[in-house]
């Protein structure tokens, strides 16, 4: 706001400071007048009381008196073809002296404060002497005042030149200064002053119409607003609180004194933060590359954004990995102050190789096929085998040679799936290994037996005898052959062919399948022997009986188990053969019962028969014999081929002795720390005393899993030494049994 100012009845004459009546002035401010939502600014108020003119010259008298300059002045009236503002004479600093170039005014007092205002102007830069102008940043006037008799001076205000060519500068302005309070005494000093000059001829300026006015006190400052008023006299000041609007707001300051009334108003705005725009850059498809980037303007900055209902926000207002959806755009300033866009990200559907249908090339040929079928995108389509360097409007490829493909396909916006597609190379089918059998005694059992491989399974298998055809099979084997040569061939799904010749020899023999073999029992029944005119058996020993010895397939009984040589004999075929016959026996186990003192160890073996058995206790061991140290029921059992035997032991444990040790270290170091017994098992009744050298009785147990830690029966370390012992028991098989020695204790 522009301060309200009226000069009233100025009248000056050179010597005599004459005083004139001067209305109130007050001037409304704010630190921002665009308020953040919210937030808040602080009002001030800059103002004067009706005034008197302290000070005042015009320069038309002549040479100016009642100054404390130094200087030789010029007054003109049109000095350098430019007349001061009311066409009178003013006051030009020309080339009379060098710096500095000084106008100071005699003590005034302006204890209430006031305004000093002039009019002044620069010379123009390089015309001549006296109308050079200043041009440097140093070879401006100053605005001071002093409070100790010019000993010192504060600056109020500094004119730079600006390089001499200011057209603001160079013409007569009218120019307004508040008193400071600093300098709000009865003999404050103003002065106008150049300090630095490039000489005499150089860098000149003038002054007219000086009026300094002193406020008269007492008047006040209000704010209509709030209704706070000012301390009495006080001119200037910030509003006591912050100013916090919700919306465009007036504030009217008013200052009131003995005489006059003055207003001023200031307007603040209400900032709110605002999403000017966003940019929406929709994913393509089907993929989540869509981005929406926000951009925001007003309120109090520090934004932060947000696209998922308030959950995150960010700093930057680019969102970027998005898919197809609305979106709500929330902008939120520092002071919590916010905006919301909605936004819609749209997009196409991507498209898809949902089939590849891949025909391989037959008997070798490049008659490939690739027939491709597609789901989604926008038609039309195009196609390519060559990742889109080239393309065809048909999903269907043919003669295509062996290899694999990349498969791309793109619809019209673009969008595009890719993947391979693989022709493997188709050969001939191959015969595998052929073998023939013999024909034995002309029995037309002869027979051809192959297989293939590549092509195209699956096969037929063809067998020829010249131009005869003789059988097919789809499995390569061709039986009840004749003696002879033959074509074997293969013929895969697609016609492609392997041959080769084959002869099926003729050997006059019978065929038997017999083995040799091991058996659980005593008796085998013979199948599959074959012969012209009958077969005789025979065995290496008398234990073994045929049910027809001249006979194809006899039954075989041995009398025992054991190993037997079989010979089966053809005298028409000249056939002679022998096998071993193994009859196995079932498995046979024992072991027995025993009784053993406690601590003793006890072997139990198991006796078996026949041999070559595995075996398994029930302690999990595998071996014949087994270590046994603890009562109770043992198991074995023994396995062959032909079975299993189980056989249990029950070993009982009965106690036969009392044993103590005769020195122990109670230390606490985990190792012989107690006086105890070693075994207590079976017994029905315990009693244990424990005397020192003197008779005492120092302890007494009557728990056979006693443990005697040195100590007496309050828990006292007993001293180191020989005590004596006396331990009594009856067994539970009522055996009295009753020992005593002397034990050592030992604390090391």
């Amino acid at each position: 706001m522009k301060i309200k100012h009226l000069l009233t009845g100025l009248a000056l004459t050179f010597g005599l400071v004459q005083y004139a009546q001067a209305q109130c002035t007050v001037q409304a401010i704010a630190q921002d007048t665009i308020v953040p939502c919210n937030g808040s600014t602080i009002l001030s108020v800059n103002g004067t009381g009706t005034s008197v003119v302290a000070f005042g010259e015009n320069f038309n008298a002549g040479q100016p008196v009642g100054w404390d300059f130094s200087q030789v002045v010029t007054i003109a009236n049109n000095t350098c073809g430019v007349p001061s503002l009311d066409g009178s004479d003013f006051m030009w600093m020309g080339n009379q002296s060098v710096a500095p170039r000084v106008m100071a005014t005699v003590p005034l007092d302006v204890s209430s404060g006031g305004t000093v205002c002039f009019e002044m102007r620069y010379a123009i830069q390089a015309q001549a002497s006296p109308c050079e102008g200043p041009d440097l940043a140093s070879e401006g006037v100053y605005l001071q005042y002093s409070i100790d008799n010019g000993a010192t001076w504060t600056t109020m205000n500094y004119w730079s030149p600006n390089g001499g060519y200011d057209s603001y500068m160079t013409s007569w302005n009218n120019y307004c200064e508040s008193i400071p309070v600093a300098a709000q005494t009865t003999t404050t000093k103003f002065r106008w002053t150049q300090l630095a000059v490039s000489g005499a001829p150089y860098d000149h300026w003038g002054l007219d119409n000086i009026a300094i006015s002193a406020a008269i006190p007492n008047y006040t400052i209000t704010w209509l607003h709030d209704n706070y008023s000012y301390p009495t006299g006080v001119y200037t000041g910030n509003n006591p609180t912050p100013v916090s609007p919700t919306g465009t707001t007036s504030y009217i300051v008013m200052m009131t004194d003995s005489t006059n009334i003055c207003y001023d108003t200031i307007t603040l705005t209400i900032s709110y933060p605002q999403i000017d725009s966003v940019l929406e850059n929709n994913p393509t498809c089907g993929s989540s590359n869509g981005s929406l980037d926000a951009s925001a303007s007003g309120g109090a900055g520090g934004y932060t954004y947000s696209i998922d209902n308030g959950q995150n926000f960010q700093a930057s207002g680019t969102f970027s990995g998005l898919g197809i959806n609305n979106y709500t755009v929330i902008l939120v300033d520092q002071n919590n102050c916010s905006d919301t866009v909605q936004a819609a990200l749209i997009g196409v559907d991507s498209v898809e190789i949902s089939n590849i249908v891949v025909t391989t090339t037959t008997c070798g040929l490049d008659n490939g096929i690739i027939d491709l079928t597609i789901t989604g995108g926008t038609p039309n389509y195009q196609y390519s085998l060559t990742n889109g360097t080239t393309f065809s409007a048909s999903p269907v490829f043919n003669n295509l040679v062996p290899g694999t493909y990349q498969v791309y396909v793109e619809d019209v916006n673009g969008c595009f799936d890719t993947t391979t597609a693989t022709i493997y190379p188709s050969t001939n089918p191959i015969l595998g290994q052929t073998t023939s059998t013999l024909e034995f005694c002309s029995l037309q059992d002869g027979s051809i037996s192959t297989s293939a491989t590549l092509g195209v399974s699956p096969y037929v298998f063809v067998l020829h005898q010249g131009p005869t055809l003789v059988a097919t099979s789809p499995t390569g084997a061709f039986n009840n052959l004749h003696s002879g040569t033959y074509w074997v061939t293969v013929i895969d799904q697609i016609g492609c062919a392997d041959s080769t010749l084959m002869v099926v020899d003729s050997i006059p023999a019978p065929i038997s399948p017999m083995v040799d073999t091991v058996l659980c029992n005593l008796t085998l029944q013979v199948f599959g022997v074959l012969s012209y005119t009958g077969s005789n058996w025979s065995a290496n020993s008398g234990d073994i009986t045929f049910s027809n010895p001249s006979g194809q397939n006899p039954l075989i009984t041995a009398d025992t188990s054991g190993i037997y040589l079989i010979n089966l004999q053809d005298t028409v075929c000249n056939f002679n053969e022998t096998f071993s016959l193994t009859f196995v026996a079932d498995p046979y186990t024992a072991i027995i019962d025993t009784t053993l003192c406690i601590g003793e160890t006890a072997t139990l073996a198991a006796v078996q028969q026949p041999q070559n058995v595995s075996y398994l206790w029930s302690t999990g061991a595998t071996t014949p014999t087994i270590q046994v140290t603890e009562p109770g029921n043992y198991l074995i059992a023994t396995t062959n081929m032909c079975g299993t035997a189980i056989d249990t032991a029950s070993i009982e444990f009965y106690f036969c002795d009392i044993e103590l040790p005769n020195v122990f270290t109670p230390n606490g170091d985990g190792t012989n720390d107690y006086f105890q017994m070693l075994f207590y098992g079976g017994l029905s009744t315990f009693e244990c005393i424990i005397v020192n050298r003197w008779g005492n009785t120092v302890r007494e147990f009557t728990n056979p899993a006693f443990q005697w830690d040195g100590t007496d029966e309050n828990g006292d370390k007993m001293e180191e030494g020989v005590y004596f012992y006396i331990a009594r028991t009856v067994t539970n098989a009522g055996d009295e049994i009753e020992k005593h020695g002397l034990v050592h204790l030992v604390r090391e």
